[in-house]
């Protein structure tokens, strides 16, 4: 080797070397997050979030601990900042706006938050992935200090129960307003000698707590001036003192490499934040379950079609030699998506915060900096807050007169999109589910777990050990039919829109893009499953998606599923229900309104009240039982569901095709966490699949049948019994005497047992309808150990049956509803829109929910004034008139544009069309 290569080598390894040294820098900077906590004292003033979040950005901390956040309930939210920012919210609170605690993440953090813990209003966690080890923070809210010693003890105690909930290895930050003063005084590797004050006994209660849990509180431990040192100034600004701390447990004590006080910050609050530092690498957590989202606005487009079409046809083409038709189709349409739809792009959601705001908050910072030290300019400060406040209250009043008048605008050319403009404005929070629970109350943390969890409970909830393996229909080549194209082609158009997809992933929109030569590729897939009978495994596979039915769910059966199966399996499943509709519906009887053309619930809640009505008018009481089934739908057997539909003739190709689609589902349930491995699905009706109705009202006619179909008792009209009322599982037993409905439920339950169904008997009631002012009747019914509850009221779909037969208690239930939902439209209804729009939010949002099942009321003058009065303040509050202004009711209609008031009208020309349909 020459000397001059010997030289140009030596550079190259100082080069390298360099570069190595610039990359541990980068990594050691990378690895560098700013974690601090914040008492905030409330987040419900206009544009105190935000603000919140820029003084984040100024001092660069990644992720900030709330407390006394006042805000009500859980949330969790994402939203951004003038200038882009994304941050992420995640809260816990109270059912009043009093305490709460939460996390505010930056856009660097904000997807690398793996659980949520939320313990109480005052506790809540989160679980950071993190390299080498997972990092856990606790953010607490103590007890002030005039509170009672046993509910500081419990807050401990809930502290207590969220440490459990970390593993060994992790990182454990505990953060927040502890309201304990800690003094100077050094105690062991806990206490560090850079505390304030003198400590109290809640000081001494929270150093014990740390010792016992082996928490180092690090701002106590790094020397700081003074003012670096505080978190809290009393009013009146001379005294201050330490009540908030940032801990970290003693095994990674290191990790931290400074912890103080930032008293420049400034959101109105009396506490500053206090911020660590932390040596360590976080890891973004994969999203699950991340659909492509398509660009379907241009499925419109007529080039497109011919595009996706064409590109359609040669990806078949090429790949003709598969024997799979439809994984052949299915694969092709992605690719035809991919070529001339593409993916549609997010659009940042506009917010009402303008920088101009977080501009002045900024001076309105200086200046209480400045009032800090010259008194005399407090006024100024305070001045500023007041201007701030009027500037959020004006930028939130300009942006939502802005969105209502783009509302307004869409009315007149979209009603769709005009309709999901007023939901986005007056969308509610959803619930929250952060953690899930195994059979025996323990939480489970690991995405792994929680699928297998879920896919357990749901073999367990949809097995059937009885079920005999199937006995194939046999069908003659001749008893199959073959479809047109035509046919095909009306079957997709009538496919809903904007749908969430199934397992295959394939919009409805891509079906409905395919022009002629798609079609026909289309038709000869259908015609090949009904000739084969084999049906395409996407076809028969459902994703189950939990949704908690209440705040905190934590069990599975704390939560309700919404089933997504295949949009291409719909078009086989319209045909099917084309050619078996007939069969079952001559098959039912006339109780039944649920799921039948023509009938619906007002059908049955008219019905009973005319029951009802004619017996008190002889004088004569009625019998009734509310009937609940366990989980009715996910109760039908297979085998007896087949059975019935062969008594019934149901055509063979149809059954086969719908044997084969039962005996061979499957299920997977998708959470954020991941799809669970497939299950079995061996009984129930399938969710989403719109044969399922119909085939649910055989089976549950079926039920009826054997158990009151042909008895003598219950209620005579014009001749015939009425013993029933159902809308598909909301079942009603009419019966003259208290002992003939007990022998109708008896008689009921036993036919129920036969065919796999169960009467749930805490929520099946009875009741006795009587004219009689109090009438004294104790009935009791027994239905095996348990005796059925005896009601004076109860909600049958959706209207409140009363013990007297008059409707004065449900109208007054619906006012109260209504004008719910008049309060969630209230910021639309005030705006500076015209009044025929907010005329007709009105009519669509509210009058709605008043007039629900109308036709069945007895409308007295009491009713007609309560209606009248409930029309009357809808006005007023619209024009923002009070009773006190002693405008006339006359004024008040003449300022909304009418002559009257038409709501009675309404209701009486409903009842008359509804009359005139029944005639």
């Amino acid at each position: 080797m020459t000397p001059n290569n010997l030289a140009s080598d030596e550079l190259m390894l100082c080069v390298l070397e360099e570069n190595q040294q610039q990359k541990r820098k980068n990594n050691c900077k990378k690895s560098q997050y700013k974690i601090g906590t914040w008492n905030v004292r409330g987040m419900n003033e206009l544009g105190k979030t935000e603000n919140i979040v820029n003084e984040m950005k100024n001092m660069d901390i990644d992720i900030l601990g709330i407390s006394e956040t006042f805000l009500k309930n859980s949330g969790d939210y994402v939203s951004t900042l003038p200038n882009n920012d994304k941050f992420r919210v995640i809260y816990s609170g109270g059912t009043k706006s009093r305490k709460g605690v939460g996390f505010i993440l930056n856009q660097r953090t904000m997807n690398t938050v793996e659980t949520i813990h939320r313990e109480s209003e005052r506790v809540i966690a989160i679980k950071i992935k993190a390299q080498p080890v997972d990092l856990f923070i606790i953010e607490a809210y103590a007890p002030t200090s005039d509170a009672a010693e046993e509910e500081v003890d419990e807050f401990y105690e809930s502290v207590k129960n969220v440490i459990n909930k970390k593993k060994s290895r992790d990182i454990l930050l505990l953060i927040g307003d502890f309201n304990s003063k800690v003094g100077k005084q050094r105690r062991g590797d806990t206490m560090g000698p850079y505390g304030t004050g003198k400590i109290n006994d809640r000081g001494e209660n929270f150093i014990n707590f740390c010792i016992e849990n082996d928490l180092v509180i690090t701002n106590t431990w790094f020397e700081q001036k003074e003012t670096a040192r505080y978190t809290w100034t009393a009013p009146g600004g001379r005294l201050r003192n330490k009540i908030d701390y940032v801990c970290i447990n003693k095994r990674y004590r290191n990790t931290i490499t400074n912890s103080k006080s930032r008293p420049g910050a400034d959101c109105g609050s009396d506490h500053v934040p206090v911020v660590a530092n932390l040596q360590v690498r976080l890891k973004k957590v994969d999203r699950k379950n991340t659909k492509t989202r398509w660009d379907l606005q241009k499925c419109k487009n007529q080039d497109t079609k011919e595009k996706f079409t064409t590109t359609f046809i040669k990806e078949v083409e090429n790949n003709a030699n598969q024997s799979d038709l439809w994984t052949n189709c299915r694969d092709a349409l992605k690719r035809a998506a991919e070529t001339s739809i593409g993916k549609s792009r997010p659009t940042a959601k506009q917010k009402w915060m303008s920088q101009d705001i977080l501009d002045q908050m900024e001076v309105r910072k200086e200046l209480k900096r400045v009032s800090t030290i010259d008194s005399t300019r407090l006024e100024e400060y305070n001045f500023m807050k007041r201007k701030i406040q009027a500037m959020c209250r004006k930028a939130k009043e300009d942006f939502l007169n802005k969105e209502c008048e783009e509302a307004e605008r869409l009315e007149k050319i979209n009603t769709n999109k005009f309709h999901n403009k007023i939901k986005s404005l007056t969308k509610t929070e959803s619930k929250i589910s952060d953690v899930l629970v195994d059979e025996n109350g323990v939480e489970l943390d690991e995405d792994c777990q929680i699928l297998e969890r879920w896919k357990r409970y749901c073999e367990t909830l949809y097995d059937d050990s009885e079920r005999p393996v199937l006995n194939p229909t046999i069908v003659r080549e001749e008893d199959i039919p073959k479809f047109t194209e035509l046919e095909i082609q009306n079957v997709i158009k009538g496919l809903n829109n904007n749908k969430a997809t199934g397992p295959d992933e394939i919009p409805a929109e891509f079906l409905k893009t395919l022009k002629e030569h798609g079609i026909t590729y289309i038709t000869n897939l259908i015609n090949d499953i009904y000739k084969t009978g084999i049906i395409p495994e996407d076809f028969v596979e459902s994703t189950f998606i939990p949704l908690p039915k209440k705040n905190k769910a934590k069990n599975c059966c704390d939560f309700r599923t919404i089933s997504l199966i295949s949009h291409s399996s719909k078009v086989l499943l319209a045909l099917i229900r084309e050619r078996i509709a007939h069969t079952i519906e001559r098959n039912l009887t006339d109780t039944q309104m649920g799921f039948r053309q023509g009938k619906g619930c007002r059908d049955g809640i008219t019905a009973l009240r005319v029951i009802l009505e004619n017996s008190m008018e002889v004088n004569k009481n009625v019998f009734l039982a509310f009937v609940d089934f366990e989980k009715a739908f996910d109760n039908i057997k297979h085998q007896q569901l087949k059975e019935i539909l062969e008594e019934i003739n149901t055509p063979k190709a149809e059954l086969r095709l719908i044997e084969n689609m039962y005996w061979n589902q499957k299920g997977r349930v998708q959470t954020k966490h991941g799809k669970s491995e497939p299950f079995l699905v061996k009984k129930g009706v399938r969710q989403g699949c719109i044969i399922s109705p119909a085939l649910f009202n055989i089976y549950v006619e079926k039920i009826i049948e054997e158990a009151i179909g042909n008895e003598k008792d219950g209620f005579k009209i014009n001749g015939s019994v009425t013993n029933n009322l159902r809308y598909a599982d909301d079942t009603l037993i009419i019966a003259n005497s208290e002992r003939e409905l007990e022998v109708l439920l008896k008689k009921l339950d036993r036919s129920c047992k036969n065919y796999g169904m169960k009467i749930n008997l805490k929520k099946t009631k009875i009741m006795t309808v009587s004219k009689a002012e109090n009438p004294q009747l104790n009935t009791s019914i027994t239905l095996g150990t348990e005796t059925l509850e005896d009601v004076q009221k109860y909600p049958y779909l959706g209207a409140e049956i009363t013990n007297d037969a008059r409707c004065l208690t449900e109208v007054k239930k619906i006012i109260g509803i209504a004008k719910t939902a008049f309060w969630k439209d209230k910021e639309i209804l005030r705006r500076n829109i015209n009044m025929k729009t907010k005329l007709r939010i009105i009519n669509t949002y509210v009058n709605s929910i008043l007039t629900y099942a109308c036709e069945s009321w007895t409308i007295d003058n009491i009713l007609r004034n309560k209606l009248t009065a409930f029309e009357n303040w809808c006005y007023r509050r619209i024009l923002r008139v009070s009773w006190v202004d002693k405008i006339t009711n006359k004024e008040v209609l003449r300022r909304v544009g009418k002559n009257s008031f038409d709501l009675i009208r309404t209701i009486k020309k409903r009842k008359l069309t509804y009359a005139g349909h029944k005639l």
